[in-house]
C-alpha cells in the first residue's frame, strides 16, 4: 500500500480483528494477525472512549475478554483522541458513543477510511449519511480483503477468517461472498 492511509476505527473492529488471534479453538484461523496487519498498514486513530469500551470488555474468562486484552497490548500502535466534548450525545442513529465519536473524528481528520462492522444493520446506511464523505466507509471484511490484495495478509488466511467470522459473528454471508469474489480472488 502506498503510504499509510489515515483510518478511524470503532471498538468492534478492533475486537473482531483480535478475536482469531485470541481464539484457541481449532475453528479459528491461525498463522496471521489481522489486528497487527491493520495497525502496521494504516495510520489508525480512535476516540479514547473506544479504548474505554475495549477495556470494559476485559476481566472475564471468555473470548471477548481475551480479544480485548490482545487489543490493549497493541493499542500503542494507534493514536487516540479525546473527543468527549465534541458530541454532547450519541448520534441519533442507534449508534453508541464510541461509534458516534469515531464518525465525528473521521470527519474532523478528513480520514481516508472509517472502518465499522455495522454492515449487518440498517445503521450502515445511516453511518454513511453521517460521514462528510461516504466514500471513506469500509467494513472489516473489506479491509481484510484489501490487506490480502496488498500481500499484508495471506489470501488463504483471509478466506478462512471470513468463513470464521460468518460462522462465529454472523456476518452477512452474501456480503462476505461478494467481497471474496470481487476483492479477494479478483
Amino acid at each position: 500500500m502506498a503510504g499509510r492511509a489515515t483510518t478511524v476505527v470503532d471498538a468492534n473492529v478492533l475486537l473482531n480483528l483480535a478475536t482469531p488471534v485470541a481464539d484457541g479453538r481449532s475453528k479459528a484461523p491461525s498463522g496471521e494477525d489481522p489486528l497487527l496487519a491493520l495497525l502496521s498498514a494504516y495510520d489508525v486513530h480512535a476516540p479514547e472512549c473506544v479504548l474505554g469500551e475495549v477495556s470494559d470488555a476485559m476481566g472475564s474468562d471468555d473470548l471477548l475478554s481475551a480479544a480485548a486484552e490482545t487489543v490493549m497490548k497493541a493499542s500503542h500502535h494507534l493514536t487516540t483522541h479525546d473527543v468527549a466534548d465534541a458530541l454532547d450525545e450519541s448520534l441519533d442513529y442507534g449508534l453508541d458513543a464510541g461509534e458516534s465519536r469515531a464518525i465525528w473524528l473521521t470527519n474532523e481528520l478528513d480520514a481516508d477510511l472509517f472502518v465499522t462492522d455495522e454492515f449487518n444493520t440498517t445503521n450502515y446506511l445511516l453511518v454513511g449519511m453521517a460521514l462528510d464523505d461516504r466514500n471513506v466507509l469500509f467494513t472489516t471484511p473489506h479491509v481484510l480483503c484489501e490487506l490480502a490484495t496488498h500481500d499484508l495478509l495471506d489470501a488463504g488466511y483471509v478466506d478462512a477468517a471470513l468463513t470464521y467470522y460468518v460462522e462465529t459473528k454472523n456476518w452477512d454471508r452474501e456480503y462476505v461472498e461478494l467481497l471474496r469474489t470481487r476483492r479477494l480472488y479478483s
